[in-house]
């Protein structure tokens, strides 16, 4: 596909992403000169009209939104077999990948990034889409982070059609909700379902409900209680956690009723955490208490005495404003010496410290002037050495001011999985599981097996329960079915019986009738004859006598 320009117009660039129905392209619009997101579907769905349908009406689903948070979908297509869908790029990672990278996010930048979710499935649901399918990896940065929501690739109007593989609903258990896990139609409080679960992860690092199977996270989502995210990290504050229990009730009635209802908490929350300051313009009485009587009352004094009062009183207030004023100087000096001493601070660029050790890391980061920070940051990396360093916050080579801290990010090796057992399930089964553990799929060899019903799984490299590597790839054999084998005499069977013989085969009769002497109801002839190679599935003919 790299390289073929679509409708003479959008040119395919590079793979950026796969999932299970489609590959998403990285492309160029060589009219209006712009980088696009090209989604095609894969060439084994094309002959399914239903999978089609879901395709079309993902991009007509999609392309009726238009919102700062969800991806904008500018045409869509079909050209000599391969369907399309032409999207706003976006160049930048998505939240799985940042909250890997952040291990747990603060109270605050969670609620900011929810809030920006829930606003686009406000807009959606007020058409009458709802997403199905909303999860971290759906939830998109562009390079200033603001928030983009995409993939309404299982996305329902508000007909209630549902659209399955194997008879598995798409999308990732992880983020499920209850009544999704048990094959019921999703409504709009399942996507409030998922985005508290959303919410959970990123204030906690981790999602509630883990196993070893996507049946097993399924049945977690109906039959346990989630722990309270407080209980795993006690700073989230209780009136956040009282937000996110509401959302992921089991019991659909019982969460919010409506996405704008939880929009408004997470807005209220968002809020509380800002100072507010409240301006009031005030009157001088109202500085007075109400009972002060404001009645002049004449002056009883000698002449002398009334000026020098006026002159003392004079005197304290110049003496008060040359106070105010030397305070005020001194202030803005002080401020002026700080500000400019932070400001004028010459610049160094990050130094590299990739695959160094902390302390060579912290070594090198202090000659250069910088200030390696407190709190080190342990990540997956199956590249660089455990304890090394695999990456800074600023990153190599910016160009930062001196004594700023640099937050170092330290490999604690390759994460370590446990390969599924993916025997007697389908490819699109088992890329579904793979795909949730952060695992691939090659290209799956298919052999005939008379044991193992065509389409099916009968083995797997590595085999299940083996340690494995997040990004490794697993090796699969589909079955074929029955291969080729040689057909038996069938001259002299009867009629019921040579049918049987051939249903049993998985062959299929052509009865055909011929006059004959001595063997009405008996075959007398067969093609292909006894001997001959045939396939499942292959028609063969049988002269019957009459």
């Amino acid at each position: 596909m790299i390289g073929k320009v679509l409708a003479e117009r959008y040119e395919i660039e590079e793979k950026i992403a796969e999932g299970g129905m489609a590959r998403v392209y990285r492309g160029r619009d060589i009219l209006l000169k712009r980088t696009i997101a090209i989604k095609v579907l894969k060439d084994q769905m094309t002959g399914d009209a239903a999978f089609i349908r879901r395709f079309e009406r993902e991009a007509q689903s999609a392309a009726g939104l238009s919102h700062p948070h969800i991806v904008s979908i500018y045409d869509v297509g079909n050209e000599d077999g391969t369907y399309y869908m032409i999207m706003e790029y976006i160049d930048g990672q998505n939240l799985k990948e940042y909250i890997r990278e952040k291990g747990r996010l603060p109270a605050l930048e969670a609620v900011k990034i929810s809030r920006q979710v829930a606003e686009a499935l406000q807009q959606a649901h007020e058409f009458g889409i709802v997403h199905r399918d909303i999860k971290p990896q759906n939830i998109l940065f562009t390079r200033d982070s603001q928030v983009k929501v995409t993939d309404f690739g299982i996305a329902i109007a508000g007909d209630g059609a549902t659209v399955t593989i194997g008879n598995e609903i798409i999308g990732s258990v992880q983020y499920f909700s209850p009544e999704q896990a048990r094959g019921e139609l999703a409504g709009k409080q399942s996507d409030i379902y998922s985005l508290g679960i959303i919410l959970y992860e990123m204030l906690t690092g981790k999602v509630p409900y883990s196993g070893e199977s996507p049946v097993a996270v399924a049945m977690k989502h109906l039959q346990e209680q989630i722990v309270p995210p407080r209980r795993l990290v006690s700073s989230i504050p209780e009136s956040l956690e009282q937000v996110i229990m509401r959302a992921v009730e089991k019991d659909s009635a019982n969460r919010y009723s409506n996405i704008a209802e939880f929009l408004e908490d997470l807005k209220s929350i968002e809020s509380s955490r800002t100072p507010r300051k409240s301006v009031k313009k005030m009157s001088y009485y109202e500085n007075k208490s109400e009972d002060e009587d404001y009645v002049l009352r004449p002056f009883t004094g000698s002449y002398k005495e009334k000026q020098d009062k006026v002159v003392r009183k004079r005197s304290k207030k110049w003496i008060a404003i040359l106070l105010f004023l030397l305070t005020l100087t001194g202030a803005m000096l002080l401020g002026y010496n700080y500000i400019s001493g932070y400001l004028f601070l010459p610049e160094v660029a990050v130094p590299p410290v990739y695959d160094l050790t902390q302390g060579d890391a912290s070594r090198v980061l202090r000659e250069e002037g910088l200030i390696p920070h407190d709190q080190i940051e342990y990540i997956y990396d199956d590249q660089v050495q455990v304890g090394n360093v695999v990456r800074t916050e600023p990153p190599e080579g910016r160009l930062v001011k001196k004594n700023r801290e640099i937050a170092l990010f330290v490999s604690k090796g390759p994460e370590i999985l446990l390969s599924p057992n993916l025997i007697g399930r389908t490819e699109m089964e088992a890329r579904i599981i793979l795909r949730d553990l952060g695992l691939y799929l090659t290209e799956p060899i298919r052999e005939f097996n008379e044991e193992v019903e065509k389409g099916l799984i009968f083995r797997q490299v590595p085999g299940s329960s083996l340690s494995v590597v997040a990004g490794d790839e697993i090796t699969v054999y589909v079955s074929d079915g029955r291969g080729p084998f040689k057909i038996d005499d069938l001259v002299g069977f009867s009629e019921e019986g040579a049918i049987q013989y051939l249903e049993e085969k998985d062959l299929k009769p052509i009865i055909r009738k011929r006059f004959s002497i001595g063997s009405v109801g008996h075959v007398i002839e067969q093609d292909p004859p006894r001997g001959e190679e045939v396939v499942p599935g292959q028609f063969v003919q049988i002269w019957i006598g009459e």
